[in-house]
């Protein structure tokens, strides 16, 4: 098994699943819904959820487009399953960009053997890489993560290519929101906090070689 911990072991022998669950800033079956941007125009809306699995929690993002982008073809979906140490054991993607296709991304993390993932591209083609690293986060799970732990400055993240790795950016503080940002090459993730102690998330900026999709929170559901 993995190790993560005896301490959490222990706790989890006595607690069990359901307390630990309680222990995070969310309520199980919490649901986000944002409005989304792109280049400054309304594409549709993102669909946020946490809910708790055997072992840790599963996230999901789905992007349901309006408009011109869902004339076009646009669609973002993502799953990621994590254990109670909040970094990621499973991860799966799909990007479907207009005039390009699909891209899917398929990431796992190894019993005592680092990380390992796999793109395939829109011509069929794959590529993958592999990573010494079990202490993996991905686009969604890094949402949760900072939630729980927002004093993280290093991040490793899954993307296409490789892993991205380095520092996280604490941006200034502002009508009772804080803002984190990792920036690597093409992969841009920032996200906006109430100072609360549920730090939902209230804005969330995806960027990559297609431009920025931003997502500002209008509706939480079974959040409180």
């Amino acid at each position: 098994m993995r190790y993560r911990g005896w301490f959490l072991l222990w706790v989890l022998a006595i607690l069990g699943p359901p307390a630990l669950a309680q222990a995070v800033p969310w309520l199980p079956g919490e649901r986000l819904v944002y409005n989304v941007t792109w280049q400054g125009l309304g594409v549709g809306r993102l669909y946020l959820s946490a809910d708790p699995i055997e072992g840790g929690w599963r996230f999901r993002l789905k992007l349901e487009t309006t408009g011109l982008a869902q004339a076009l073809g646009y669609g973002l979906e993502s799953e990621s399953q994590v254990g109670y140490d909040f970094f990621t054991d499973r991860f799966w993607q799909v990007l479907t960009e207009p005039l390009k296709g699909t891209t899917r991304l398929y990431f796992e993390r190894q019993e005592h053997n680092g990380s390992r993932a796999r793109v395939v591209y829109p011509d069929g083609k794959q590529s993958s890489w592999n990573s010494a690293s079990e202490e993996v986060m991905d686009q969604v799970s890094l949402i949760y993560y900072l939630r729980v732990r927002p004093e993280t400055r290093l991040i490793r993240a899954v993307d296409y290519p490789k892993l991205a790795e380095g520092r996280l950016e604490v941006l200034p503080g502002s009508n009772g929101l804080v803002g984190y940002r990792f920036a690597r090459e093409d992969l841009l993730v920032e996200v906006w906090y109430r100072l609360d102690a549920r730090r939902t998330p209230v804005r969330i900026i995806f960027g990559r070689d297609f431009g920025r999709l931003e997502a500002t929170l209008i509706e939480n559901v079974n959040g409180r």
